[in-house]
């Protein structure tokens, strides 16, 4: 089979939102468990976080643990992931040997969610980007099976999965340029940037510092940022402040 004659799991006019019900629907024909895909580096010009850019069907107390955690900072998928260009398949036993204990227990919560066995196509992009893309099984045999007779339809798949996932990416980025701060969140934002704690900003800009928090909160929800510092360089990266 040649690896590029299956045709696209998307249609065309799909856009970035489509990329879960696409990609569950290939789960159910392959007869696997779940998909994912993660940004583990997004394109230079890029703003977004990490957290922000999985997309997947894993089940949502261990998308919520996956998130909180910040998991792809331990994980052995995102590890490998890093360091190679060649697809991968995984899980437990002789995998997990090279890898540190608290990375081995990131596989061990996920064996809670019938995350047991997968494969992994890394995938670089000209932006310096880097996104990961999996599909899991509970089945070992089968998945290497699958694997085997429908590689094909599964590279173009994370391909294209990768290309909506830009999409995705630029529509976030795009609507963050059109975010407005006000004076105070602007302020309590640089200062952030300089280092300062509420407090201190408190006392420069003669407020409380429950008063800097709220601002802070608020910018931070308007910019998706995780905190307040990641609202801080995301607002210089912008050139809000």
């Amino acid at each position: 089979m040649n690896l590029w004659d299956p045709p696209s799991e998307y249609a065309a006019g799909d856009t970035a939102h489509d990329i879960n019900h696409r990609m569950q629907k290939m789960v159910g024909d392959l007869g696997m468990a779940y998909f994912s895909f993660l940004f583990l580096k997004a394109p230079a010009a890029s703003t977004s976080s990490i957290a922000s850019t999985l997309h997947t069907s894993y089940p949502d107390e261990w998308v919520h643990r996956y998130k909180h955690h910040k998991y792809w900072e331990i994980d052995p998928v995102a590890d490998l992931g890093q360091r190679t260009v060649r697809p991968f398949m995984w899980g437990q036993g002789a995998f997990l040997e090279d890898f540190e204990k608290s990375q081995r227990l990131v596989f061990e919560e996920a064996d809670a969610f019938d995350i047991k066995y997968g494969l992994t196509i890394p995938i670089r992009g000209p932006q310096g980007e880097l996104s990961i893309f999996n599909l899991v099984a509970t089945n070992k045999p089968h998945l290497e099976e699958v694997v085997r007779q429908e590689q094909g339809r599964i590279f173009l798949a994370a391909v294209d999965t990768h290309e909506h996932g830009i999409d995705a990416l630029n529509a976030s980025d795009s609507s963050l340029d059109h975010k407005e701060l006000s004076r105070r969140e602007k302020e309590c934002l640089s200062w952030t940037l300089e280092g300062k704690t509420a407090g201190e900003i408190a006392t420069i800009l003669g407020i409380s510092a429950s008063t800097v928090k709220q601002h802070a909160s608020s910018a931070a929800n308007k910019l998706g940022g995780l905190n307040k510092h990641h609202a801080a360089v995301r607002a210089l990266r912008l050139g809000l402040i």
